[in-house]
């Protein structure tokens, strides 16, 4: 769930990129299936993050930490490439 929650974001901001770099591959269909899957994963991470923050719970927060160290791991292992 960590790797999901971390990593889908960053591949979101990746396939917006496609449409710069290729064009006639984002056509409308891909655009609007992709603006469908942001948006409802937008929605699961926030109400995911709205949770963690409302509880007091050592093991929810060292999740929420995990989120946020495998998204930077993934972020810089992208730009490596």
């Amino acid at each position: 769930m960590a790797a999901l929650v971390s990593i889908l974001p960053i591949m979101m901001d990746y396939m917006e990129d496609i449409k710069d770099v290729y064009p006639n591959v984002y056509n409308k269909r891909i655009k609007k299936s992709g603006n469908e899957f942001v948006s409802e994963i937008n929605l699961q991470s926030d109400r995911l993050f709205r949770k963690i923050a409302g509880e007091d719970d050592k093991e929810l927060m060292e999740f929420y930490l995990q989120v946020s160290e495998l998204g930077t791991m993934f972020h810089q292992w992208l730009t490596k490439l």
